[in-house]
């Protein structure tokens, strides 16, 4: 719909009209000075404020009266006026082809996203917060309708992945080398665990054509440098290219994976999105990250009780596969232990893997409360506290958790994952 005539718009407001003579001496100064112009409004002298018709983020050339509101005003970039609304075009989706970026949605999914509804509604709700810059409030607004159609995004895309490795794996014959195991049956390579709590991703704001330093992962540090290998693994399903010290990194054959090595420092890692989008960090596989495949047993509390002479103690009798063993000291970091498969030992926690042998030293223990449970587990791991990851062979019954330097009682955290085989990746 084309705009206005200047003189149509100013016919909307009969009772307000600029005088451009005869105002008293510094009138229009004083105005000026307070950022609004002097008008006569029903024969008195007022400084008005001065807006634009539409917002930056606005589109002329919409310039309509609302069918709901029957207000005037202009629609979002990007949107077009249709029977006196604005409206976002629709995708064009092919049919029946899956759509990996989850951008084509049901239609009332679609019909609630382009609703200027719910825009009015956002701005209704926080003008008061910005009482005197209507740009931040534009800014605002834009801001958490793209979060939102992001997050409805991340949503839709894991379900349809969902979809694609269920029936990929009913369509697998069944073999004894294959059985059991659950990694990813597309290209994407194998994986420790996902260091956020509750695999929530961190979302990447648009850098437009600029770059900005990639947030480490978990708690963000200064001065942060990655304790060991690590997947970033590109969720949202924008677009995203990362560099260190400016050299872009190659992604692995998924797409969507890209490898930093142990011993980066986080402020030389950067990234470019133009539309923004969500990323998980996890875990490279190694001797010391074993590949996980299917959860067994959350984030769990152990304990001991050195008075009735136990040690931490893990009952595994009950599964019948080959398992990962991960263990974190939580809330003040500042012991060491060692794991026990049915009395063998197997291995003893530890610090960042960039100290080679020295990672055993307890010197190295980074003695701070990082909390309890599934965050403070994840946190003593990714911020240089003191755990490890352990392969369970199948038939192990009993994992014990040892403090031998110590007579106190003692508690940590632990999961179980089933251990997995991916292949050359």
């Amino acid at each position: 719909m084309k705009v206005l005539p200047l003189l149509g718009i100013f016919a909307l407001f009969p009772t307000a009209k600029s005088i451009t003579a005869s105002w008293p001496a510094g009138i229009v100064e004083y105005c000026r000075e307070r950022g609004q112009m002097a008008q006569q409004v029903n024969g008195a002298w007022k400084c008005v404020m001065v807006s634009d018709i539409c917002s930056p983020s606005e589109d002329f050339d919409t310039f309509h009266r609302d069918r709901d509101t029957g207000k005037w005003g202009c629609c979002l970039k990007g949107y077009r006026v249709e029977n006196d609304a604005c409206v976002l075009p629709s995708p064009k989706c092919p049919p029946c082809t899956p759509v990996p970026t989850g951008l084509c949605k049901s239609s009332v999914c679609s019909e609630a996203m382009q609703s200027f509804k719910l825009e009015r509604l956002l701005r209704q709700a926080f003008a008061e917060c910005f009482p005197h810059d209507e740009v931040h409030l534009d800014s605002f607004v834009r801001y958490h309708l793209n979060s939102l159609e992001m997050s409805i995004n991340l949503f839709e895309k894991i379900h349809q992945d969902e979809q694609l490795v269920r029936r990929e794996r009913q369509s697998q014959p069944s073999s004894p080398g294959r059985d059991g195991w659950d990694c990813s049956l597309d290209r994407s390579p194998c994986k420790w665990l996902s260091l956020e709590n509750n695999s929530h991703p961190k979302r990447l704001i648009s850098t437009g054509h600029e770059k900005m330093i990639l947030p480490n992962p978990n708690m963000q540090l200064p001065h942060y440098v990655y304790p060991f290998d690590m997947w970033v693994t590109n969720v949202g399903g924008g677009d995203l290219t990362l560099y260190i010290n400016g050299k872009e990194i190659i992604p692995h054959g998924s797409g969507v994976d890209f490898l930093i090595p142990a011993g980066t420092i986080a402020d030389d890692v950067w990234y470019e999105s133009q539309s923004g989008t969500m990323i998980l960090f996890y875990g490279s596989c190694s001797p010391n990250n074993p590949c996980v495949g299917r959860e067994v047993v959350p984030w769990t509390r152990g304990v001991s009780n050195k008075r009735s002479g136990q040690q931490g103690e893990i009952d595994v009798s009950q599964y019948n596969t080959d398992l990962v063993l991960t263990i974190a000291i939580t809330e003040p970091t500042s012991e060491q232990y060692t794991i026990y498969a049915d009395g063998k030992e197997i291995g003893s926690t530890h610090g960042r893997l960039t100290l080679g042998k020295d990672k055993y030293s307890t010197d190295h223990i980074n003695r701070v409360n990082v909390g309890s449970g599934a965050a403070g587990a994840l946190r003593s791991i990714a911020n240089d506290g003191f755990w490890g990851s352990f392969k369970i062979p199948r038939g192990t019954r009993k994992i014990k958790i040892s403090d031998e330097d110590s007579n106190y009682d003692f508690a940590f955290e632990y999961r179980l994952d089933k251990a997995c085989t991916c292949g050359s990746d």
